[in-house]
Parts: C-alpha cells; sequence; structure tokens
C-alpha cells in the first residue's frame, strides 16, 4: 500500500520563486558539466592511447571516476531541464534520479578511496605494489565497487516505488524534500541511509587516514616536497568539498531543513569537488602531463605538413 504525502506541506518549503530557483539550479549545472567535459576529454583521450595506460591501477580508476563523474553531471543536468521546463516533476521520476545520482556518487567515493589506497601503498610499499595491486585485483576491486552501488541503490528504488504514493509532481527534486513520504516505513529508511551513514563515513575515514599518513612522512622528510604538497592539500580539499554536499543531499537530513538557498549552494560546492577530481588526479600527473605535450606537439606537426 502506497505511503501518502502532503503535498501541501512540500510545497511550503519553497523559500525561494520556482522560476529563479530553476533557472539557477540549470545554468549552475550546464556550466559544471560542460567544464567537466572540457578537463575530463583530454586525461581520457592520452588514457586510453595506444599503448594504454589503463595497465596501471591508478589509471583504471581515473578513467573510472573521470567517466562516472561525467555521467553523473549529465544527470544532474537533465534533471534541472526537466524541472525548469515544466516547473516540476513526477514523483517516480525524481525516485529515479535520485537513486541514478546516488549511485553514482557512491561510486565517485568509493573510486577515490580506492585511488587514495592505491597512492599510499604505490609510496609505502613500492617493492610490493605490483603483487598488491595486481591486474586481477584491479578488475574485481572497480567491479565490486559499480555492482555494490548498482543494487544497494537499485534496491533502495525499488522499496521506494512500492512504497510511495506517485501520483502527483512535486516542485523540488530533493531526497530530503521525500523523507515525509518514506517515513511509514523504517524498512525503506534504514535501507536509503545504509551507504550514506555507513559508507560515506568509512570511505572518509580512509581517505583521511591516508592523507594524514602521507602528511606525516612528508613532515619526516620522506616526501617533503613542494609538488607533493600541493598535490596532498588539493586531495584534502577536494574530499571535503565533496562529502559535505552528498550528506547533506540524503535521506539522513530532516526534510523540514530543507532550504533552497542551501540547496544551492551544495551544489555549488559539489560542482566544485567535481571539477577539482581531474585537476588534482589528472594533470598533476607528470605521465599525462608528458603525453598531452607529445599529443599537442603530434597535431601541431600533422596540421603542419597539411598546410
Amino acid at each position: 500500500m502506497g505511503i501518502p504525502c502532503n503535498v501541501t506541506m512540500l510545497e511550503s518549503q519553497e523559500q525561494i520563486n520556482s522560476t529563479i530557483y530553476h533557472l539557477v539550479k540549470m545554468v549552475s549545472m550546464c556550466v559544471s558539466c560542460s567544464l567537466n567535459t572540457v578537463l575530463s576529454l583530454p586525461l581520457l583521450l592520452v588514457i586510453t592511447r595506444p599503448p594504454s595506460l589503463l595497465r596501471h591501477t591508478r589509471f583504471l580508476l581515473l578513467t573510472h571516476l573521470l567517466l562516472c563523474d561525467n555521467l553523473q553531471q549529465l544527470l544532474w543536468t537533465i534533471k534541472a531541464v526537466l524541472l525548469k521546463s515544466s516547473e516540476g516533476i513526477p514523483v517516480t521520476q525524481c525516485l529515479i534520479f535520485c537513486a541514478a545520482i546516488q549511485a553514482c556518487s557512491l561510486v565517485d567515493l568509493l573510486l577515490s578511496t580506492a585511488l587514495a589506497v592505491d597512492r599510499f601503498v604505490a609510496v609505502k610499499w613500492p617493492l610490493r605494489y605490483e603483487f598488491l595491486m595486481c591486474p586481477q585485483r584491479r578488475r574485481a576491486t572497480v567491479a565490486a565497487i559499480w555492482t555494490l552501488s548498482v543494487v544497494l541503490n537499485g534496491g533502495a528504488l525499488c522499496i521506494c516505488l512500492n512504497t510511495v504514493q506517485v501520483n502527483f509532481s512535486l516542485p523540488r527534486c530533493r531526497p530530503l524534500i521525500l523523507t515525509p513520504c518514506l517515513s511509514g516505513t523504517s524498512a525503506v529508511l534504514l535501507y536509503c541511509t545504509v551507504g550514506t551513514a555507513v559508507v560515506v563515513p568509512l570511505c572518509s575515514l580512509t581517505i583521511l587516514g591516508c592523507f594524514c599518513l602521507l602528511c606525516w612522512d612528508m613532515h619526516a622528510g620522506l616526501l617533503c616536497t613542494k609538488r607533493a604538497c600541493v598535490t596532498l592539500t588539493l586531495q584534502g580539499a577536494q574530499t571535503l568539498l565533496f562529502s559535505v554536499p552528498v550528506v547533506m543531499d540524503s535521506y539522513l537530513i530532516p526534510g523540514y531543513l530543507h532550504s533552497d538557498a542551501l540547496d544551492i549552494a551544495a551544489t555549488i560546492t559539489y560542482n566544485l569537488a567535481v571539477s577539482l577530481i581531474p585537476l588534482v588526479y589528472g594533470y598533476r600527473s607528470r605521465e599525462l602531463q608528458q603525453r598531452i605535450r607529445q599529443a599537442a606537439h603530434r597535431n601541431k606537426v600533422i596540421s603542419q605538413s597539411q598546410s
């Protein structure tokens, strides 16, 4: 039996004019999606260009991370455009978008954690790195990350679709707005919050642990270089900017705390964190920098020979 939602209560949570709100969201998402695509595409091209760098764990994880980010940004943009064009979205579509975006967020967080662990192992145990990060483990890790995210969010989506009444449209599409609609069954809330309440803190603590241990090595003089300091600082900033909006845009936050201004701020913060990923993990790699210069030089030679 479906759980009815109080439509009047949901509409009363609007603090900003819907036209302005959806316009700001759509513009910010279009800009962010375009910027992320421009930043990610050169990295994906040089990573996959023969000889492929996908045999290295960090570049395999980075490739999946960039693809996941672009997919998530595309989903955000499509949702923003739909909300702007119709000033609302059916509950069913909102639930599907939320589940897909949260699945991408979980993949993103798990891949970022795997990248942090990979860099920590490479620095601490360079002689055992190839054994610890063998090809079978690399492929199994990536497959497990995507499978876990799809299963968790797919299961939550199926439960929600069979639980929530779906015969009206929402002026806003955020998980915390849907919280009152899910409050009738503890099983749904438990299933929907397990990813945020357990996985997010665990991944954040793992990334923080790797970050602190590498910083300690830097303090001891093992990694004391300006380049390493800048890279680790950017990684810490990216992790913080990424984690806060993920928690805020989850079923852990009560619905009455919804704020349009806070929603816009969280979206912009999250977009900034996503845009930092190719800068932190891609363009600071000396190997990728060299490949980009080689590709640019090759294209320049070809264009000169054709002219």
